[in-house]
């Protein structure tokens, strides 16, 4: 399977290289790319000293420098869906979480991994971590910072912080700051009863020297530290005697006064890492870069439990006769990374070619145990602008140990097409654990995945139609089962998900949108997959501009459809969602009424969440994890460019 997937990417490769030179030939300028970029950046600079605002300031990742593509962007000013706070919205109702901001949460669809060499297998928490190739780097003319304060009821806070600023054309640096504070939503004493607490920030920068023009240096360092008050779920009503302190029966939506089945757990997520990107000019065909990485994880977990309490829905006796004792568990992940690369470009092709090496440490605190790997990977990209609105891209990256991750991306004005075919290697963690509570040694073979993607692109004078298509195959699949043990699947799994984006602009400023996701699961393991059938979107907006553009306002209502299904349950001990069976996620509707408002850089919001919930009724997000009720949120943005 390796020899024939490796062989397509080479035979795609050289046709890519063939069609790119017969179109275009190498340009005989002698000026870099980077060299030409930074004149004219200078020139602007000049031409532009007093008037700053969101066209003065601009940004880009890294990848735009490493595959020739420097695209740059400005911050975005809009109000439009600024309501969308919690992760369940802002994902557009696509990942499961426990309900709440800042737990743990997965993709709901499958994602094909960037990483097909190994990894901690500590994922629940990754959304909230910034990671290297997230952060945006800056080309300012004055000063800029944007500060977001979110403020969802039930105690639930949001702050994100952005400054940056250039000392020149030739060097800038800036910071982002990100934390979660959320109270509990169920089972508190009161308010500030914390549930998360969260704090992510990084420092970024480049540099490119003034005597130096054809070098440019990109650097970040990042520091993430996550805790979670775990609650295990809300107690099974049936299994309580008497009424609830509302002399009512007992329900899994008592809120405050519901009976959860961890009081004193918890989860905690602690990684940093620091990040360098470098490239030289030798001329503007070809280019050499460097990239460097070191980055850490730490992920503990702690409760003392007493079985004769609900923690007996949690645990089991790790010592037989003994129902109080300790989890204590934790680990530690450690990759050192280096990529050396020669890349480079013409008007409509370019290229990247690659060698990289990983050096792993994996530790389990329990057993003293200690991990150690080295990867060697070789890759390559190819990217081809056939016409101006059609481009080509084919990457591919080979493990010497035989995993692979290859992927074609097909983009034009009417259609855009995704292939990607992976062979990876099974996470630390579903290989090798020791706790108290469950051990396991297993020797997993390589999980591998065919995942297409392809949207149709129909658009009218004020309709706009677009057919969607997910196919995902994945074979070996690696899950937990509902003993909450690591297994490897020994059939395929078929996820077929069409769907459609159609909004239609009902006069100059309501518009209505909508989006559905309809899904089959099929194949031999097809039970080992689960997701609901059936989700949609809808939303009805009024948008107005006044004082052209300076004063703008976004209001209507947001309603979410999710079809019932036997979602998977969580298991905070490993931060790992499991099979269950026999709790069923209920259908549900979820509206929500907004106004999104801007005035000048200030930018403000209002929603009322959730608004056609019932007394006493809600629906679960992950089994036996109520969904947030009924809340007023707030939120203000305020963006400043001197």
């Amino acid at each position: 399977m390796l020899k024939k997937t490796l062989f397509l990417f080479v035979l795609f490769f050289c046709l890519g290289v063939a069609n790119g030179q017969d179109i275009n030939s190498f340009s005989s300028q002698t000026d870099s790319l980077l060299e030409a970029r930074m004149r004219a950046r200078d020139a602007e600079a000049q031409a532009n000293t007093q008037n700053y605002n969101a066209r003065s300031t601009r940004f880009t990742y890294e990848k735009n420098f490493k595959f020739n593509n420097i695209v740059f962007r400005h911050p975005d000013t809009l109000p439009d869906n600024m309501h969308r706070v919690s992760d369940l919205e802002r994902n557009r109702y696509l990942i499961q979480n426990l309900g709440n901001v800042g737990t743990a949460q997965r993709s709901l669809f499958y994602e094909p991994a960037n990483t097909i060499g190994r990894s901690s297998g500590y994922h629940a928490y990754d959304a909230f971590a910034t990671t290297p190739d997230q952060i945006r780097y800056f080309d300012t003319r004055s000063p800029y910072t944007d500060i977001q304060a979110l403020f969802a009821g039930g105690g639930r806070s949001i702050t994100r912080v952005t400054f940056t600023f250039n000392d020149s054309t030739q060097f800038n640096i800036g910071m982002n700051f990100n934390s979660i504070r959320a109270d509990k939503q169920v089972a508190f004493l009161t308010r500030g009863d914390r549930h998360v607490n969260s704090n992510d920030w990084n420092i970024f920068g480049f540099l490119r020297p003034k005597g130096l023009k054809k070098y440019l240096l990109l650097f970040n360092t990042t520091q993430f530290k996550h805790t979670v008050s775990e609650q295990g779920g809300v107690v099974d009503p049936s299994l309580l005697t008497g009424n609830n302190p509302q002399n009512k029966p007992h329900s899994y939506f008592d809120g405050r006064d519901a009976n959860v089945n961890l009081s004193g757990a918890e989860s905690y997520d602690k990684r940093g890492g620091f990040h360098i990107y470098q490239q030289y000019d030798l001329d503007s065909i070809f280019q050499v870069y460097h990239s460097g990485q070191y980055a850490e994880q730490l992920v503990r977990y702690y409760d003392a439990y007493d079985l004769s309490g609900f923690d007996q829905y949690i645990y089991n006796e790790a010592t037989p006769g003994k129902t109080r004792d300790t989890v204590a568990e934790g680990s530690f992940f450690r990759e050192l990374l280096n990529e050396l690369g020669l890349k480079g470009r013409t008007k409509k092709f370019s290229y990247t070619a690659y060698y990289k090496n990983r050096a792993l440490r994996y530790q389990i605190f329990r057993e003293n145990y200690t991990g150690r790997d080295l990867e060697h990977y070789v890759g390559g990209t190819l990217r081809q602008q056939i016409t101006p609105e059609i481009f080509l891209t084919a990457s591919g990256e080979f493990m010497f140990e035989g995993n692979y991750r290859i992927e074609g991306d097909f983009t034009s004005s009417f259609f855009e097409a995704r292939f990607t075919r992976l062979n990876r290697q099974p996470s630390y963690l579903v290989d090798r654990y020791n706790g108290q509570q469950r051990s396991w040694t297993n020797d997993f073979s390589a999980e591998s995945a065919d995942h297409l993607t392809g949207t149709l692109k129909l658009n009218g004078a004020r309709v706009s139609f677009r057919p969607f298509v997910r196919f995902s195959r994945i074979s070996n699949y690696i899950f937990f089962n509902e003993n909450k043990l690591p297994e490897q699947a020994n059939s395929d799994v078929l996820l077929l998900t069409p769907g459609a984006h159609f909004d239609w602009q009902l006069t100059s400023r309501i518009r209505w949108s909508n989006t559905v996701h309809y899904t089959s699961v099929s194949g031999g393991s097809a039970n080992n997959y689960r997701v609901p059938q059936l989700l949609a979107l809808s939303q009805i907006a009024f948008k107005n501009e006044i004082f052209d553009g300076k004063m703008i306002v976004h209001t209507g209502i947001e309603a979410h459809y999710r079809s019932a299904y036997e979602g998977l349950a969580y298991d905070p001990v490993v931060q790992q969602f499991y099979l269950q069976n026999g709790f069923e996620n209920n259908e549900y509707v979820k509206a929500d009424v907004f106004l999104n408002f801007k005035v000048g850089n200030f930018l403000f919001l209002v929603k009322m969440a959730h608004v056609n919930q019932l007394s006493q009724k809600g629906y679960f997000v992950t089994p036996t994890y109520p969904g947030t009720g009924r809340t007023l949120d707030m939120g203000v943005r305020w963006l400043f460019f001197d």
